[in-house]
């Protein structure tokens, strides 16, 4: 699976991701897109492939052919162990959900 995680989330979940799990997963603060608008976020997803991780579900709305992976803070610990929950969940679904839609996920 092909990720960009949002601001909102660690930096290290990425990490987690490729090197553990062998996704191809990058934070939008590793490709220069760290403050940027939702649509340049959306725009460089589109472009690359990649399912948006995100909590800003209403920001990306307007976005066509985007595949948004939905996922709350508030459901995943706190501290330094936000980064490996969010890496063991969206390795979770991207294993059950191989071949997503466009649209929005809500892994559980």
């Amino acid at each position: 699976m092909r990720f960009l995680l949002d601001e909102m989330f660690p930096r290290a979940t990425a990490t987690m991701l490729r090197d553990g799990s062998d996704h191809d997963a990058l934070h939008v603060g590793e490709v220069g897109l760290s403050g940027a608008d939702d649509a340049a976020v959306a725009t460089f997803a589109r472009s690359e492939h990649r399912a948006v991780v995100t909590e800003n579900i209403a920001d990306y709305a307007p976005e066509p052919d985007l595949v948004l992976v939905c996922v709350l803070k508030r459901k995943l610990p706190s501290g330094g162990a936000q980064a490996q929950a969010l890496a063991e969940l969206l390795d979770r679904w991207a294993t059950e959900s191989p071949d997503p839609y466009v649209g929005q996920h809500w892994p559980t």
